[in-house]
């Protein structure tokens, strides 16, 4: 093993944990310091604490890249051995000045700063071989040379305190190797675990990517179905194929959604909303589903509750949704009621507010509370097979509540109900018009649309929604024709797929910003079944005018349309000016 091999990393992260217990022993020096001045007078005191705190002090300027998480210089790292060899070996004299004296009770002294030396080396060096060797070795070696050598003794006790005290240090070294593969077992245990993370979010990306694709189809065409003449009984098919579709969306969201929370990507919005317009909509998107039951569904927005808070109005609806949709599911007669009520605030520009979801349920005994809110956990085996759904909703609700900064708890007692309770806390903010653009019919008329995807069925989706509201859409098999196509037509707005054949969708963007079609500033408008974190950034910051998700809201997508054809509208009016 060559000297570069022992000045490696590991070193450096030896000199890390060193540096973090500075203070301590800087404490530790200036209480044995004054131990020391007592025995041997406060000169010799001065000059032991000189020599110590100047090698503290050389540790310290050393070992400034490693505190930092940067790996150390060459140099550095040499001058790191230096560093603590002299502190130990400073270390090492006091112990053997205490020996010298020849009291019984200063030699105890001189074993017990011996061992914790060794002690300390065995607890930070066992990383580094050379560290150990350094930290732990000399004051073995001063050990064992004063015990056998200069203590004194001889025969058979000599023989048995030499053997004594080897085995001691050999076990000590020992120990510190077995530390040694335990350690590299968990880095590679934390390799595996990182590993494997990847793959399930690569996983969770592909299956999310195929997923959404063959479900834009499905709902798409549903909805499109929906806005053509109907007789009663179709029109309740549509809506219950939307429906359903809804749920499985729902399912895959919730995954997704947890996905982004245990990776720490979950970014929330701060924007200004209506509280109570949140719960009004809640209540609306589920009351079919009551009413079908025979389950009373009730709203109650109790007086002084606040309106208009700055937050992300579509999480706060997501904590909602999943509250009320979990009281539903185990709730068949009765009431399951939605209630938002206020509580004392910490602070004069935040606003406290409870959420509260009750039922007349079948209730949750304590032991099965214990395990509510983890993932993929139900009440027992039996309530899944009754009941169906995947455990993730009421996981989604504490990790959402945890992320802004509330609380979430529960209170239910077997066949008497339960009553789930959130508590947040919320900037106030002002209110603002909040009214969706709405396409009416014949509202798109104006457009002609180039739609750029390879998948037939999701162009014909596109179709079916858009030239329902007047646009007329020519369409692309992939990025490349699609640049043929704009070369030679002036088009209002371009729909792009993300993943195509011959030529994605970023790369055509980026040809289009270089102006390869003629208008750099064609508004482009991407549509992606990529549904991981930050994948609506990454789009933006390369040059999309907007994002829409697969499977396909039409009243999202015609207001995005509308909302990048005014902007294109107004940079062309500043232009002109």
């Amino acid at each position: 093993m060559t000297p570069r091999d022992l000045l490696n990393d590991q070193l450096d992260i030896v000199a890390a944990e060193s540096r973090a217990t500075l203070w301590i022993r800087l404490a530790l020096t200036f209480v044995s310091g004054l131990l020391f001045g007592l025995n041997f007078g406060p000169v010799a005191a001065m000059i032991w604490l000189a020599a110590v705190f100047t090698g503290e002090a050389w540790t310290w300027w050393v070992t400034r890249e490693p505190a930092a998480g940067r790996p150390n210089s060459m140099t550095n790292r040499w001058l790191y051995v230096g560093a603590t060899v002299a502190v130990s070996l400073f270390w090492s004299s006091a112990a053997w000045a205490y020996w010298r004296t020849g009291s019984q009770a200063l030699q105890l002294t001189c074993i017990a700063i011996s061992a914790s030396q060794m002690i300390h080396g065995q607890c930070f060096a066992f990383r580094s071989k050379l560290a150990l060797g350094i930290l732990a070795g000399i004051p073995a070696t001063l050990l064992v040379g004063l015990l056998v050598l200069d203590g004194g003794f001889s025969g058979a006790p000599l023989l048995t305190l030499g053997i004594s005290v080897g085995l001691a240090v050999l076990y000590v070294f020992n120990s510190a190797v077995v530390n040694m593969r335990n350690a590299e077992a968990l880095e590679g245990a934390q390799r595996d675990a990182v590993e494997a993370n990847q793959a399930k979010s690569a996983f969770l990306a592909m299956m999310s990517h195929e997923l959404r694709t063959p479900m834009n189809g499905v709902l798409g065409m549903a909805h499109a179905l929906k806005q053509t003449r109907l007789d009663e009984r179709q029109g309740a098919q549509v809506e219950m194929l939307i429906r359903s579709g809804d749920g499985l969306m729902a399912i895959l969201n919730d995954i997704l959604d947890v996905s982004k929370i245990e990776a720490g990507k979950m970014e929330l919005e701060e924007i200004a909303f209506d509280l109570s317009e949140v719960g009004a909509r809640v209540i609306d998107l589920w009351r079919e589903t009551a009413n079908a039951k025979g389950v009373e569904l009730n709203y109650e927005l109790a007086p002084g509750a606040p309106r208009w808070l700055a937050g992300d109005p579509s999480r706060i609806r997501q904590v909602m949704l999943n509250l009320v949709s979990n009281a539903l599911k185990f709730t068949q007669e009765g009431e399951v009621r939605l209630s938002v009520r206020p509580v004392i605030a910490h602070g004069e520009d935040t606003v406290a507010f409870e959420i509260a979801v009750s039922d007349t349920g079948i209730g949750i005994t304590p032991e099965q509370q214990a395990r509510l809110f983890q993932s993929f956990a139900q009440a027992d085996a039996a309530t899944t097979r009754k009941f169906g759904g995947t455990g993730l909703g009421l996981a989604i609700c504490r990790q959402l509540t945890d992320l802004m900064g509330g609380e979430i708890s529960v209170e239910s007692e077997p066949g008497r109900g339960s009553v789930f309770r959130v508590t947040l806390e919320l900037p106030r903010a002002d209110a603002v018009d909040l009214a969706e653009p709405v396409a009416e019919s014949g509202g798109l008329s104006h457009l002609t649309l180039l739609v750029a995807e390879d998948n037939p069925i999701n162009q014909a989706v596109v179709r079916a929604v858009l030239e329902a509201v007047g646009a007329q859409l020519e369409t692309a098999n992939d990025g490349a024709e699609a640049l043929d196509m704009l070369r030679e037509k002036t088009f209002d707005l371009v729909l792009m797929d993300i993943h195509m054949p011959r030529m994605d969708g970023v790369e055509a963007l980026r040809r289009i910003r270089a102006g390869e079609t003629g208008d750099a500033r064609q508004p482009v408008i991407a549509l992606t079944a990529d549904a991981m974190p930050g994948e609506d950034q990454k789009l933006l910051a390369h040059g999309f005018d907007d994002v829409q998700p697969k499977p396909i809201q039409p009243m999202a997508l015609i207001a995005a349309i509308l909302d990048a054809c005014e902007a294109r509208g107004e940079v062309a009016k500043t232009d002109a000016a």
